[in-house]
């Protein structure tokens, strides 16, 4: 594939990357308002890139075949709208909304997971040049230093305690404090969380983890708040879409939502503000935490 190729492909597509629960599905089901996005939640399979772009050492990945994957995928999901009208995503039903979880718990108390990954129906954009967002949390923060060499990528960040205390209410691996990908993906802190045996621990290095990628890889204007997004009625999303400019959609913030847990959520604030070089400090104030603590009875 020659160089006006790769632009011809990246110029049109952009990644969007995130803490988990942090609001990166909101963001794509806003920007699919918009006739010039279209936005995929999760559409590819993570561990597959990863199996496909490890080299034989069985350890390290080829940055090449990352790259490449990620161009083939997204022109073939630029072509399925166009042709067929369809592309795959994680969806509820069909659409891509941020509700992905059910309020609903299960047995043991934990949230039930409502979306799954198929074919969907996307509507026609408004021109054939219309930009492509693919969305992947974990994946896409991992690769982020390979990313950024030939796309353009974006992150969703949230309140930190709103993340950890959505972290303690679903069954994903970010409950147990993990990555929930293969290894080779992130390796430094993957063995970090292997050799932690406290949860809570684990949670609060992985949400480092997010926090300090996005702060050393990606400049300020590419990072966009949740916080932001929802008091702005989507129009926050505009460095990923100028047409974003325009939202005004009637939004309720989730950081104190009834599902998650009060007594949990004392706990969590006072170990995040207790946490000696916080990375999540470029984004948050310490009295951000204690607000959103106090606002939710915590």
């Amino acid at each position: 594939m020659g160089a006006l190729a790769h632009h011809a492909i990246t110029d049109r597509c952009t990644l969007l990357t995130g803490i988990s629960r942090g609001g990166t599905t909101l963001a794509c089901q806003l920007l699919n308002r918009l006739p010039d996005v279209r936005a995929l939640d999760e559409p590819m399979d993570p561990n597959q890139l990863v199996r496909e772009a490890t080299r034989d050492d069985g350890r390290s990945l080829d940055a090449a075949r990352i790259l490449t994957g990620i161009e083939q995928f997204a022109e073939e999901q630029r072509r399925s709208i166009l042709q067929r009208g369809v592309a795959l995503s994680l969806n509820i039903e069909g659409g891509v909304l941020g509700a992905r979880v059910s309020d609903a718990r299960d047995e043991r108390g934990i949230r039930v997971p409502i979306g799954r990954r198929g074919e969907i129906p996307v509507d026609p954009p408004a021109s054939a040049d219309f930009k492509l967002v693919i969305k992947h949390p974990v994946a896409f923060t991992a690769l982020l230093p390979v990313l950024r060499e030939r796309f353009e990528v974006f992150a969703v960040v949230r309140n930190p305690l709103a993340v950890l205390a959505s972290w303690e209410s679903v069954p994903f691996a970010q409950r147990e404090g993990r990555l929930g990908l293969r290894p080779q993906i992130a390796p430094e802190i993957a063995a970090r969380l292997q050799e932690t045996e406290d949860r809570l621990e684990r949670q609060l290095m992985l949400l480092d983890w997010f926090f300090a990628s996005y702060a050393s890889t990606l400049p300020r204007e590419r990072v966009v708040r949740y916080e932001d997004v929802v008091s702005t009625g989507g129009a926050a999303l505009a460095p990923l879409a100028a047409s974003a400019a325009g939202l005004r959609v009637g939004l309720e913030s989730r950081n104190r939502a009834g599902v998650y847990d009060r007594a949990h959520m004392h706990q969590l604030g006072s170990m995040l503000l207790d946490r000696d070089g916080a990375r999540w400090l470029p984004y948050y104030t310490p009295a951000e935490i204690r607000a959103l603590m106090t606002a939710a009875g915590a």
